[in-house]
């Protein structure tokens, strides 16, 4: 080989190996993509007893800590017993990458009498999409739950 093929040769193999290394699978670009967690979203928990359990929660813009202030209204309803709370909780999100950690503190029982056998609503979420994200509520136990984004009207 002559001498400039084998510099032409040599660069393109650089380029090509350079390129190979840069090159990401849709699987590593989906889990570096960030996704936009600010607004309104509607939950459900799966509490696995004859009880329903959702509601909706507000996330804002993050402060200068990071954190995300939000509040959210849970409404829990329980035929047997006939037993319902709607409780509006104050809450903080702190957010790791693609993980969510949502600490609430309640408010008011808006329905339903106040009672210490009613704990604030906690959630470790992995955000999936802009649209949805999925972990378990921490109250009374480990419940499965998923946010979904609320579709909001154009007026």
């Amino acid at each position: 080989m002559t001498r400039p093929f084998a510099f032409v040769f040599a660069g393109l193999a650089l380029l090509a190996v350079s390129s190979a290394a840069s090159a990401q699978t849709p699987e590593s670009n989906e889990s570096e993509q960030v996704f936009s967690i600010t607004g309104a979203w509607n939950f459900r928990s799966y509490t696995g007893d004859a009880c329903e359990f959702g509601g909706v929660a507000h996330l804002r813009t993050p402060d200068s800590t990071g954190a995300y202030p939000c509040e959210l209204t849970a409404r829990q309803v329980c035929p047997l017993g006939d037993i319902e709370w709607v409780v509006r909780q104050s809450c903080v999100a702190n957010r790791t990458d693609n993980r969510l950690i949502i600490r609430s503190t309640i408010e008011e029982f808006i329905v339903g009498e106040p009672t210490p056998a009613y704990w604030p609503d906690n959630f470790v979420l992995k955000i999936q999409s802009s649209n949805r994200m999925t972990g378990s509520l921490v109250s009374h136990g480990s419940h499965a739950s998923e946010f979904t984004r609320q579709v909001e009207g154009i007026s």
